[in-house]
């Protein structure tokens, strides 16, 4: 089994990826160049329930994401529109109240936007701020990895494990590129002996 790629990057990693504000980044959806959207469980829009994520207007998020002045620590946004719900309609929400409120944490950009973007103006391989951006995307990895342990158990080897490992890597990369096999077993060795540790126990 394959597994996927990633769907979504959070803002702060576009951000440490592009080596770019995220004031910038929310000036940047408010144009077009790319959604902003986050989840929510259940609001209200009048008399529609919406629930799920819904992507949002950068200009709302102006004032959270800031780096001039006191930037707040949370916002609260009136309007959204469902995102992969059969609705395309901006909607205003009535419940809460006071609207939906949102956290920089909580904020992404869906993986096929943020590649386009990338291609569109060669943001692919541009250095971070904290530094080069690594040649392969090891924290995209282990949430699928995750999931695929808990759905299908623990495979029956390490180099089992390895091969699932690589096959997402190819699968994730465009150009079909993963690392070799013994650095993939180095990274996966502290999970595996935890898991075997588990199974032992």
């Amino acid at each position: 089994m394959t597994l996927p790629s990633k769907e979504y990057f959070t803002l702060i990693e576009a951000g440490a990826r592009w080596g770019t504000p995220l004031g910038t980044l929310a000036g940047w959806a408010e144009v077009g160049r790319f959604r902003i959207v986050t989840s929510t469980p259940h609001i209200a829009c009048g008399d529609r329930r919406v629930f799920g994520m819904v992507e949002l207007f950068g200009s709302d998020l102006f004032k959270m994401l800031s780096t001039t002045g006191k930037r707040s620590r949370c916002c609260l946004v009136q309007r959204v529109i469902p995102f992969h719900q059969d609705c395309t309609e901006l909607l205003y929400v009535t419940k809460p109240k006071q609207g939906l409120r949102v956290q920089p944490d909580e904020l992404w950009i869906p993986a096929i936007d943020l590649y386009r973007f990338e291609e569109k103006y060669g943001l692919a391989q541009r250095a971070s701020k904290g530094g080069r951006e690594p040649k392969y995307d090891w924290e995209g990895i282990w949430a699928p990895l995750c999931a695929h342990i808990f759905a299908e158990g623990v495979l029956k080897s390490m180099q089992d494990l390895a091969n699932e490992v690589q096959a997402w890597f190819i699968e994730a990369s465009p150009t079909g590129e993963a690392p070799d096999m013994s650095t993939i077993r180095r990274r996966i060795r502290p999970i595996w002996e935890a898991l075997k540790k588990e199974q032992e126990n």
